[in-house]
């Protein structure tokens, strides 16, 4: 008889694969108290410019949707390539926002085209949990309810175009 044993957690039962699933997604994906994020042992600079992509969205009457990341998160690398990967590489998709990925180790420069890291830019939306889509208007101002998280590929695809229809009705009322 083992000297440990595992707590079943209710419905989703005691398997060992299913412990070690869950132990991947709590470890992998970081659920972290507000603007304290997993430390890399030194931040890559990248071309990001906030203050332009907003300019851009602003002269295009469209959203800019903020995908912040987690170096490693498999759900994270499958909204990049099942979701916003298709939707950028499709013309009529891609008008609908102007999609941008927040690395969360990137320094970049903000809204305000000073110098910035991502973990700054997440901690101002309070994003502790990765993937997170932000929508934001040209001046960095939310205007849809946060996607947080990937819990359900049968749902996501239909949660975000929502989030997306939201943004882009809050822009044409203003």
């Amino acid at each position: 008889m083992p000297r440990h044993r595992w707590v079943s957690i209710g419905f989703l039962g005691a398997g060992y694969g299913l412990r070690v699933l869950i132990w991947q997604v709590i470890l992998t994906c970081a659920l972290l108290p507000p603007g304290e994020f997993a430390v890399a042992a030194e931040a890559p600079a990248i071309t990001l410019d906030l203050r332009a992509d907003a300019a851009a969205a602003g002269r295009q009457h469209l959203p800019l949707l903020l995908f912040f990341t987690l170096d490693g998160c498999p759900y994270c690398e499958r909204v990049r390539r099942e979701y916003l990967g298709p939707m950028s590489a499709d013309p009529d998709q891609a008008k609908r926002a102007l999609i941008r990925e927040l690395p969360i180790e990137a320094t970049l420069a903000g809204f305000d085209g000073s110098r910035k890291s991502a973990r700054e830019i997440a901690a101002r939306y309070k994003v502790t949990l990765f993937p997170t889509v932000i929508m934001v208007d040209a001046h960095g101002t939310e205007i849809a309810e946060p996607l947080v998280g990937f819990s359900s590929p049968d749902f996501y695809g239909g949660l975000l175009d929502g989030r997306i229809d939201t943004a882009n009705e809050k822009i044409k009322q203003n």
